[in-house]
Parts: C-alpha cells; sequence; structure tokens
C-alpha cells in the first residue's frame, strides 16, 4: 500500500509506536503478567507470544546474538530513542518488534523533516565509494516511509538516506529531473527488447535487402579511386547494405548516417539490428581508406586512428548524460554499444592485431580495414551470419557486461 500524502504515512507509523491497547492488557492481565510502561504496541504483541508460546505449541524462542543487539542499539541511536537493555531482547521476535518501532520513529522523525512530495527530486548517496550521488522523482511514499521513484522497477530510497530534496519551485529541478530520468534510462537491464512501436521509430532506415554483387563492386571500384573519408562516406550513404551486411540481423538491420547527438558530436553512422535477443548497436566511425593504423617507426597507435577511438569514447560519454532523450530517435542503445572503426587497407607493415585485441577487449571497439568491409559482404554465407559478429562472438546482447 502506497501514499501520496507524507502525513497520512507519519499517521500510520505512529500508530505501530503507540502504547499496549486495552485489548493487550487484558490478555497480559490472564497470563499473569503487565507490561512496564510505554511499552511500544508491536513489543507488546512479541512479549504475548513469548508468554503464550507453550500454550499454543508456538516455536521456541530464537537467541538473539551480538551483532543483532548491536544493530538494534544502532537504529535506536539514529531514531533517538533509548534502546532496550540486553537483558530485555531474549529472542529474535522480540528483536524485531523493537526493531520496526525504531525503524517507525527514525521514518517519522526524516519525513517531518524533509516533507516529501509527489513531483519532488530526491538526492541520495552513490551506491559505491567515489561515485556520483544518485537522483529520482518521488512518485509515491509506502507505509513504512520509503520514497518510490518515477519508473517503478523497485527504484527508491528509505526516507532517512535522503540528502536533500529539490521542489518543483526550485532553480534546479528541471535539471535534476532530467538527471533522474536519464539515470533511470541507464538502470533499464534490457534496453535491448523493444516494442513494436519503439522499431517504428527506425522503420526508414530498415536495409531490405543483403549486399547484391552492385554493392560489393561499387566498393571494389571505390577502393581503387578514394583517396578520403569523404569518399567512403558517400559510398555507403548510397550503398548501407555494405555496413548492414557485417552483423547478423535475421529480424532487421537499420542503417543511419550522420545522427547529431548534441550540439558537439556527428557520428558518421549508427548501426542497429535485431535477433531473437533483441536489438544491439553499433556506432561506427569512419577514416581514409590511406590512412594508417600504427605508427611507422614504433607501431603504436597512429594519430588517425587515436582520434577516431576518442571520438567513440565522446560519444559514449555523452550517451551516459542524454540517454533517456537519445533513445527517442534511437531505441534500445546503449552506452556499452560496441564500436566499430573503419580504416585504411590492409598492410603487412602494419602491425596492429595487440592493438586491435586490446581495445576489443577494454573498450569493446573493433578496429577493421577497408578489405575487411569486402570481405565481410563477399560470402553470401558469410553475410547472412554477419561477420563482425562471428569475429566478435558478440551476438547475443543479452550476455553483455553491464
Amino acid at each position: 500500500m502506497t501514499e501520496t500524502d507524507w502525513r497520512r504515512v507519519v499517521a500510520g507509523l505512529r500508530l505501530g509506536m503507540n502504547e499496549p491497547s486495552e485489548e493487550q492488557k487484558a490478555l497480559a492481565s490472564c497470563l499473569g503478567f503487565s507490561f512496564a510502561p510505554e511499552t511500544p504496541h508491536p513489543v507488546a504483541a512479541a512479549l504475548l507470544r513469548r508468554r503464550a508460546a507453550a500454550s499454543l505449541y508456538l516455536a521456541g524462542p530464537r537467541a538473539v546474538d551480538d551483532s543483532e543487539y548491536e544493530y538494534l542499539e544502532r537504529v535506536c541511536a539514529d531514531s533517538g530513542m533509548q534502546a532496550p537493555a540486553r537483558t530485555e531482547v531474549p529472542s529474535r521476535d522480540i528483536l524485531n518488534s523493537w526493531l520496526s518501532v525504531a525503524w517507525a520513529r527514525r521514518s517519522v522523525q526524516h519525513l517531518e523533516r524533509l516533507e516529501p512530495h509527489v513531483g519532488d527530486v530526491v538526492v541520495i548517496p552513490p551506491l559505491r565509494h567515489g561515485e556520483e550521488n544518485r537522483h529520482g522523482v518521488v512518485n509515491s511514499i509506502s507505509a513504512d516511509g520509503r520514497l518510490n521513484f518515477v519508473g517503478g522497477r523497485n527504484r527508491g530510497a528509505r526516507i532517512h538516506r535522503v540528502l536533500q530534496i529539490i521542489r518543483p519551485d526550485e532553480a534546479d529541478h528541471e535539471e535534476l529531473s532530467r538527471r533522474a530520468r536519464e539515470e533511470l534510462a541507464q538502470s533499464d537491464p534490457h534496453p535491448e527488447r523493444l516494442t513494436r512501436a519503439q522499431l517504428g521509430v527506425l522503420d526508414p532506415f530498415k536495409v531490405k535487402r543483403r549486399p547484391s554483387a552492385a554493392d560489393r563492386e561499387a566498393l571494389r571500384e571505390a577502393l581503387d579511386t578514394a583517396s578520403s573519408e569523404r569518399d567512403m562516406q558517400e559510398l555507403l550513404e548510397k550503398h548501407p547494405s555494405l555496413l548492414a551486411g557485417t552483423v547478423k540481423g535475421n529480424h532487421g538491420t537499420w542503417v543511419r548516417r550522420q545522427v547529431r547527438l548534441g550540439s558537439a558530436y556527428v557520428p558518421d553512422f549508427l548501426m542497429a539490428s535485431e535477433t531473437s535477443a533483441g536489438v544491439s548497436w553499433h556506432l561506427v566511425e569512419l577514416e581514409s581508406p590511406t590512412a594508417r593504423l600504427t605508427n611507422p617507426g614504433n607501431q603504436r597507435e597512429s594519430p588517425t586512428l587515436r582520434t577516431a577511438l576518442n571520438q567513440i569514447h565522446d560519444w559514449r560519454e555523452w550517451l551516459a548524460d542524454n540517454l533517456l532523450s537519445a533513445r527517442m530517435e534511437l531505441p534500445g542503445i546503449t552506452v556499452q554499444s560496441r564500436g566499430l572503426i573503419i580504416i585504411g587497407r590492409e598492410d603487412p607493415t602494419d602491425r596492429a592485431d595487440k592493438i586491435r585485441d586490446r581495445h576489443s577487449r577494454e573498450s569493446r571497439i573493433e578496429i577493421r580495414t577497408y578489405d575487411w568491409l569486402l570481405r565481410a559482404v563477399e560470402g553470401e554465407g558469410i553475410a547472412i551470419l554477419g561477420l563482425l559478429d562471428l569475429e566478435t562472438d558478440d551476438q547475443d546482447p543479452v550476455s553483455w557486461p553491464s
């Protein structure tokens, strides 16, 4: 049960902190004992169960260990109440009843301090040390005082963990609401599972056929004469099946050219493919077919390749800050979407195998040549399976690391 008014939650919590009811007092008298002054209602119930356990054939009491009692002392201190003496907590049932009172008291104090309302932005601590604070927009309040956030999926926070509340009329509310929505988008455990309506956004960009002989010949001819990245950009814009043929997309493949990410970034291509496991995205950066992957002298990454790698990292950083808005146009895209750099031609002096392996393993960025692209679309069997997916063994988005 949830509420939208914190006052009603406080009223409910206070009921659990009241002294014993007249019925509880009468039962205690029948059992031959009385309650100490100001014994809370839940504790009175536990004491009654303990006294009547033998008569009612209830399970025997479970002893409380020191760590459990120390936790009770800590929660009582947090809530400003005196913890019962260790001798007054002989069983776990009684311990738990005192904990319920301390938890309720703590929640009441923080609800009255913060007065949360639906629509407020809540700031809570990070999950791990060194990370940034998290945010949520209040949707409702549970009976125990827990704040529930917009977006469901059990997102929320205990009221005593809240660092700050920002009201809708405060200056930072709009920006922090946006941040909360972005964090919600990033927490989606299965962004690859899209509805038909979501996929409909991509319909204009669907590649409806595999690479043809004409597509492959156009690529060969371009490689004979191309001298710049722009030449290859124009070719692949006219023949998107060449890119689509590198991945497995037996339920659909989509290629979008030069999508604007905010005001600063324009990837050459963004490519999506759907299998039974869902939709996966690739961030594609083109470089000149005449560029080298490594420096001739030291065999380290060439400046051109380093720039391309930085580009993909920049796009991912933008996605991390703007994931929800990005998914309006690019449904299912994630910060972990695989990168693909196509650069240069195959050259026996351009020893880049270790560089390729390292970036594939550490950054999920694949580095390939234009000769590789031609091979990827030359064989009919290979084209159907998707050479890039086969090489990376990456055909199931569910298995990707988060």
